[in-house]
Parts: structure tokens; C-alpha cells; sequence
């Protein structure tokens, strides 16, 4: 370490450090979010024949929904150098929050996790601050984006073992099991904050990221909102199907027979992110703004394609649960981490957008936990009856058809944008 401002200022040993710091950052902060997800809660009352899981769950997921709207505003518009004070303060504060949760009496651990979810809905945004912009920002937005995949079901993995194997109870193993991460999230905070900033090849070819204030955000939707609106109906559908299946999956494994094996709920996931990761990752192969943000839109559709296919196969006992968990997650966390690493990165380059990616994310990421909420609300007031495994099929082939609709839609209109932008002349 050295140079100025004591950054690492070789560029290769700089992307390494990034890499696995950006990874085990955000592995860590889902200790401290999705670990409570391990536990089932049945003998939690919390009056009105609600099942206490599914209102933990939207009650984590409101605060969460509320963070991300927060963060339209503070993300987009935070300095480079409150980064670090302002990570380590919102996650310290979400795991203290678990601790609550641990004590408190049956009905305020409800608002124990509203509270652990609010500050916890930033952490993204500020650690993708630290990769966007660069030449390689897909290579490092597919680390980031398979802590999504991977760390849910490890995280998970960790809480059912302190649970079976060590005795721990369920109101306090998600404060454990944040407490067991927590130090790797300092010590993975403390290297994103000497990891070496965008070069001038990189604003060349992506654009200079800057604050992004009012007046900006809202020339940018009067310039491209319906288009923009358009890719944010795609995220709010990937968004629904990757919650309810990370916040359920617990209960399909059980449905299957499968709740004492603990580790299935990590191996599964597996497959999933390398593919992910890989398909991801090769982002960074194409250079051309408009090629690759085209290339996104068809891996997109092909996922949803995926989706379809693999949910009519096993609803028919052609396909087993566990082939059907790895393809189904494929179909629709790829085209989910494409929104991180590569849509909404080379949309910015490509509209050349005085800005940053904060605020594209954050205003979709709102509106997709907001039907996410939505989704799990009108589970529970409606009486639900089915199992899970029967909703989470239909669920995912339905958002799966919008989603293509969509894709046909929003890729005319922003070829169309492009094509304006360039005098009439589709970009070589």
C-alpha cells in the first residue's frame, strides 16, 4: 500500500483487493439482513391468525423498501469521502437491531426488524460507489452481484447449523450469525476505502460518475422516462420472484421433505452463481456501450425463456426440485445481477448521463421491494391457502411472460433514444 492518498495504486492488485473486498462486504451485511430468514417461528403469536414468517418478512422488507427511497436522494447525491463512515454506521446500527430482536417480547420483533431493515437498504449503493464507472465494472459488479445468490443460502446455512447443531435458539441465532461476520465486514469496509478510483481510460469509455441532484434526476426522466420506466417493470418483477424465493425457501425445502438437510440450501445456489458470475462478468468483453446493453436485454429475455421452461417441466414431474431450483434461480437471477452489473452501467454510458448509477438503482430497487411487499401483503389478506411450492411455480412463469413483453418494448424505445442521439446514425 502506497502512493497518494495511501490507495492501492496498482491497478491489478488494486481490482483483486476490490474484488474480494466487494464480495465479502456484502456477504457479511447479509449475515445481518437474511440470516433471521433461517428460522420458521412457528411458535411466535402474533394474534389474527397471521403466520409470523410471512410478517417478519414484510416487516424486514418495508424498512428495507423505505431505505431504498431514502436512497434515491442520499446515494445518489453522497460524497466520496463519507463512504466508509456512513457503511459502517448503517450496518453496525442493523446488526444492533438483531440484537433487539433477540430480547424483546413477541410483538416488538416486529418493529426490531422494520428498524434492522431501514439502514440496510443504503449498503449496496454505497459499495457499488466504490466499482462503477470503470472498464472492468462488470467483472466487479458480478463479484458484488453473487453475493446475492451465494451468501443468502450460506448465510442461511450457517444460521440452521448454529440452530441444530449448537443449540442456539431462533430469536438469537440471527444476532450470532451476524456477530460471526461482522469483523470480516469491517476489515472488507476499511480495504473498499484504499481501493484506487476510476482512471481516465475508464471515464473515456463509461463516463464520469458525479453527484446526481434534483434538477438532474428529473431531466433525466422528463429525457427517457418511459423507456426508463419500462426496464424498472422488468426489475420490479425479477425483484418479486428472487424475494420470495429467498425469504421461502426454508418452507419449499420442508415441502419437499428436505428441512434436515441444511447444506442444500447453499448447494443449490452454487451452480447458480458461477453461471451467473460468468455470464455476467463477460461483460466486460464487449466494449461497445450499445452492443452490450443489447446483448443484456436478450440474456434477459432468455432467462425469462428459461424460467418458463423449467417451471412447466417439474409442475409436470419432468423435472426434479432440485434441477428445478438450480434452472429456475438461473432464469431469473441472471437477468436480475444483469440490472447491477451491466444495464443500468452501460445506460448511463450510453445516454451519457451526467450522474451515476445510484440513482437509476435506487428508484427501481424502491419500487421492486414495494411490490415485493405488495406480493407478500396480499398473501397473507387473502387467506393463503396453497403450498408454496404450487405459488412460487405460477409466480415465477407469470412475471416471466410480462418480463418478455417488456424486454420488446423497452429495447425498441432506447435503440430509438440512441439513434436520435447520434444525429439519425445507430452508433458503430
Amino acid at each position: 500500500m502506497s502512493g497518494t492518498g495511501n490507495k492501492f495504486t496498482n491497478s491489478k492488485k488494486s481490482a483483486i483487493f476490490t474484488v474480494i473486498s466487494v464480495f465479502l462486504c456484502y456477504t457479511a451485511m447479509y449475515a445481518i439482513r437474511k440470516s433471521f430468514l433461517a428460522g420458521q417461528y412457528k411458535d411466535l403469536d402474533l394474534g389474527y391468525g397471521w403466520d409470523a414468517k410471512t410478517i417478519l418478512v414484510i416487516s424486514q422488507v418495508l424498512g428495507y423498501m423505505i431505505s431504498k427511497f431514502i436512497g434515491i436522494k442520499v446515494i445518489s447525491e453522497m460524497r466520496q469521502d463519507k463512504r466508509t463512515l456512513w457503511l459502517i454506521g448503517f450496518t453496525t446500527f442493523g446488526l444492533a437491531m438483531l440484537g433487539l430482536f433477540a430480547v424483546l417480547p413477541p410483538r416488538l420483533k416486529v418493529p426490531a426488524l422494520f428498524l434492522n431493515g431501514i439502514p440496510l437498504g443504503m449498503v449496496f449503493g454505497i459499495v457499488f460507489s466504490y466499482i462503477e464507472g470503470r472498464k472492468n465494472t462488470e467483472l466487479l459488479a458480478a463479484a458484488l452481484s453473487a453475493t446475492f445468490i451465494f451468501s443468502t443460502g450460506l448465510v442461511k446455512s450457517v444460521g440452521l447449523v448454529l440452530m441444530k447443531d449448537l443449540n442456539v435458539g431462533e430469536y438469537d441465532m440471527p444476532f450470532l450469525t451476524g456477530l460471526l461476520f461482522f469483523p470480516v465486514f469491517i476489515l472488507s469496509a476499511l480495504i473498499l476505502r484504499k481501493t484506487k478510483g476510476p482512471d481516465e481510460n475508464d471515464i473515456r469509455e463509461r463516463a464520469q460518475r458525479v453527484p446526481m441532484y434534483g434538477s438532474d434526476r428529473r431531466r433525466f426522466l422528463l429525457q427517457n422516462g418511459l423507456g426508463y420506466f419500462g426496464l424498472v417493470m422488468i426489475y420490479i418483477l425479477l425483484t418479486v420472484m428472487r424475494d420470495f424465493r429467498d425469504n421461502f425457501i426454508v418452507e419449499f425445502w420442508a415441502e419437499q421433505g428436505l428441512s434436515g438437510v441444511p447444506q442444500l440450501v447453499t448447494l443449490t445456489e452454487i451452480p447458480v452463481a458461477v453461471v451467473v458470475l460468468v455470464v455476467a462478468a463477460a461483460g466486460i468483453l464487449v466494449r461497445n456501450n450499445q452492443k452490450a446493453f443489447g446483448w443484456g436485454m436478450v440474456l434477459i429475455a432468455g432467462g425469462a425463456v428459461l424460467t418458463i421452461l423449467s417451471g412447466y417441466l417439474f409442475h409436470n414431474g419432468l423435472l426434479s426440485p432440485v434441477l428445478w431450483m438450480i434452472l429456475s434461480g438461473i432464469g431469473s437471477y441472471l437477468p436480475y445481477i444483469l440490472f447491477h452489473c451491466l444495464i443500468f452501467e452501460r445506460l448511463v454510458a450510453l445516454l451519457d448521463l451526467k450522474g451515476n448509477v445510484g440513482f437509476l438503482f435506487y428508484l427501481a430497487d424502491a419500487l421492486g421491494y414495494l411490490g415485493s411487499v405488495v406480493i407478500l401483503f396480499l398473501k397473507e389478506v387473502t387467506g393463503f391457502k396453497q403450498s408454496w411450492t404450487h405459488f412460487f411455480v405460477a409466480l415465477n412463469m407469470q412475471c416471466a411472460v410480462s418480463i418478455l413483453v417488456l424486454v420488446v418494448f423497452a429495447r425498441w424505445y432506447f435503440n430509438r433514444q440512441i439513434t436520435r442521439k447520434s444525429g439519425g446514425m445507430v452508433p458503430a
